[in-house]
């Protein structure tokens, strides 16, 4: 996904000359405004994700920025900075609309730590988008669409879990729709009106990371001139999710452990316990147990975790499936422009069932969108898909020769053999019923018989 794009508005050019500087070095698409008339006419230009804007400035101030910019640009998030005497005017501009806001001065880390909260949120808002066209029209389906009997399983387990207030833990690569799964089991609960809270456990700086899940006091470290309520606070008697729990570092995962089995948390900087009514989900794109063995995680916090656990599969696995959700992206990709559904060639159909989709329904989505962007007419051809569905790797051979050692070969005794250890295995995989080998194998059972007698009066 593309980085996130912030302009910087503040009438102090050092400041926000080298806040610009700092967030292109960390990997922004960042700009200066020297002013809120300037930086509405840069929201008319170009589309900007984040609004980071001081809040005191000649003019239009800060506050009449945000009520501008919530009127004419929603979909843009607006970050206040603020001296240290205006912190309650920030807060209430908060109540206003605006995302979260920064008390000067403070650490490039810290900004870094909120802009790349907003980030996944702003992918979060963005997968779900991609991800809603797997609803199905049935909200029993849990959002989840597909004939695999694995996606049945998950669903049914997304029903189960949604009672409890146990932790669960859903796995899967990335791309498969782990927080799709998440938002299912908190929508499906007795939580569903509470807050639902998701945080990129790989996105927290180290040093924030404590601060950031726990939250801190005022005075706690530099630039903590507040206090900050952590996550497990802001989704107190809702659902935390977790996303990649693997990546918290493990004294962070110590503190984890005592708020789970405790219901208390202490901020940073803090000398009282705060109770916490959380349903934590926890998802991770690694296999915890490995992690464990490799002491990447905490063994006494994976034993607290796992019992609910939902593992998902990699979208090669679902076979048929892939088509299903092309047609259904197809369906709500047409929907939003108000116009028919295009539908799939069947050459189209077959490089889709072909590819391995390392990127999963993610991958799948994106290539949907390019069909739909190139395809003028109603259906998708060979001619409307991205070059990467054309370009075929050769299959790998499902067999293994181990010819070392020898001089020479009988081929027709070694072809013979190989045919019937291929018959053996058909024959297995099909609990010995002679029409599903001969269907596995791709020839008429008549044939297969055949062969079977010859071996028979061999």
């Amino acid at each position: 996904m593309r980085p996130l794009r912030v302009l910087v508005v503040d009438d102090e050019r050092i400041s926000r000359e080298t806040t610009v500087e700092q967030l292109r070095d960390t990997g922004y698409t960042a700009e200066p405004s020297g002013n809120a008339y300037a930086a509405i006419k840069r929201l008319r230009e170009h589309a900007w994700d984040v609004v980071l804007t001081d809040l005191r400035m000649p003019g239009m101030d800060g506050l009449a920025l945000l009520a501008e910019l919530r009127r004419e640009f929603p979909a843009t998030e607006v970050v206040l900075m603020t001296a240290y005497a205006t912190v309650e005017t920030a807060v209430s501009a908060m109540q206003q609309g605006a995302a979260d806001y920064l008390t000067k001065p403070f650490s490039f880390a810290e900004l870094d730590a909120r802009l790349k909260r907003l980030d996944h949120e702003r992918q979060s808002r963005s997968e779900l988008l991609r991800l809603r066209a797997i609803l199905s029209e049935q909200r029993a389906a849990h959002g989840i669409v597909g004939h695999a009997p694995a996606m049945e399983h998950i669903r049914e387990h997304i029903r189960l879990f949604s009672s409890s207030d146990a932790p669960v833990v859903v796995t899967g690569q990335t791309g498969t729709g782990k927080e799709l799964v998440a938002r299912g089991i908190h929508a499906c609960g007795p939580r569903r009106e509470r807050p639902f809270v998701a945080i990129g456990c790989g996105a927290i700086p180290r040093e924030l990371a404590e601060s950031e899940l726990f939250g801190h006091e005022k005075g706690a470290f530099t630039g903590a001139l507040g206090r900050h309520p952590g996550c497990f606070e802001q989704a107190n008697g809702g659902t935390l999710m977790l996303d990649d729990v693997d990546d918290l570092p493990l004294d962070i995962q110590a503190k984890l452990l005592r708020a789970l089995q405790e219901g208390v948390v202490r901020r940073v900087g803090g000398r009282e316990d705060i109770a916490v009514d959380v349903r934590v989900i926890a998802t991770s794109k690694v296999d915890l147990q490995n992690a464990v063995a490799e002491r990447r995680f905490r063994d006494d916090l994976f034993y607290r975790l796992r019992g609910l656990e939902i593992a998902l599969p990699p979208l090669r696995e679902r076979g048929d499936d892939v088509l299903v959700l092309a047609h259904h992206f197809l369906d709500v990709l047409a929907g939003k422009t108000g116009s028919e559904p295009k539908h799939l060639s069947p050459q189209v159909a077959a490089l889709l069932r072909r590819h391995t989709w390392p990127g999963n329904v993610r991958e799948l989505w994106r290539t949907v969108e390019t069909f739909a962007t190139l395809c003028p007419g109603d259906e998708v051809g060979l001619a409307h898909v991205p070059e990467f569905l054309l370009e075929r790797d050769p299959s790998p051979r499902p067999y293994v020769l181990d010819l070392a050692g020898r001089s020479e070969l009988h081929l027709a005794e070694l072809v013979e053999r190989f045919e019937d250890d291929v018959i053996d295995w058909a024959l297995e995989q099909s609990s010995g019923q002679q029409l599903g080998a001969a269907e596995l194998l791709g020839i008429p059972r008549t044939t297969l018989q055949g062969k079977l007698t010859r071996r028979k009066k061999a």
